[in-house]
């Protein structure tokens, strides 16, 4: 039985030292690894909550800005429609006037002399004859392509004031003062030439951004210079 009490004892001694090396070099591995899955997971947990919060975030502004964007180019809109394709066909039918003028009579008349031209109303002669005595009385009548002059175009701005661009206010209004303070001639004559130009470019440039802000189609040349092209 020597043998045999000799056997376990070696059994005995082989598996203390095994133990001794799992303790040694498996079991820390072990542990450590199980940290690790237990940090992955709270990781994993909290990166989930964050991401969470940020989708939020995101939708939010997203919802913000689409918003935004939606009220800018219903504005946008209501500015082209209710304002500047108006103001725009008028300064339009100014550019043909002066084409027409070229045509017929050969004269040019440049913008940067020319800014607005005003087609005159309706001129009737009515002629009366009595014995000995003929008598003629004219009348005018303004049409709807004769009613605008620079005055009433500037009116019309200021009474649609909600929805002109400042610039554009701002020059109709300066307008205005100017034809009703009773400065000298000469200032008050300076003065409105420069302020209808530069309205006529305004509304050209900003007819032509409202096109382009609502993807319509635009004249690129229009937007750049300020001056209809015919």
């Amino acid at each position: 039985m020597d043998w045999l009490l000799l056997l376990v004892e070696l059994a005995s001694i082989v598996a203390v030292f095994l133990l001794g090396l799992f303790t040694k070099n498996y079991l820390p591995s072990y542990m450590e690894k199980k940290g690790e899955n237990l940090a992955t997971k709270e990781d994993i947990k909290e990166i989930t909550r964050r991401t969470e919060e940020v989708q939020q975030e995101f939708r939010q502004e997203m919802a913000r800005f689409s918003k935004d964007i939606e009220f800018k180019y219903d504005f946008y809109y209501k500015q082209y429609d209710g304002l500047y394709s108006f103001l725009y066909a008028i300064v339009s039918q100014s550019e043909y006037t002066k084409h027409i003028i070229k045509l017929t009579d050969g004269r040019e008349l440049a913008f940067d002399e020319y800014p607005f031209v005003k087609i005159s109303p309706t001129r009737t002669v009515k002629t009366t004859y009595e014995i000995g005595k003929t008598t003629h009385q004219e009348t005018f009548t303004e049409t709807e392509i004769s009613e605008f002059d620079q005055k009433k175009i500037c009116e019309y701005i200021i009474s649609n004031g909600h929805l002109a661009t400042p610039e554009l206010l701002k020059l109709a209004v300066s307008y205005r003062l100017v034809t009703n303070l009773g400065v000298d001639k000469e200032i008050a004559d300076n003065e409105e030439f420069r302020l209808i130009k530069e309205i006529v470019m305004r509304i050209v440039e900003e007819y032509n951004f409202f096109r382009k802000e609502l993807q319509m189609s635009y004249g690129e040349e229009e937007l750049e210079n300020g001056t209809i092209m015919i």
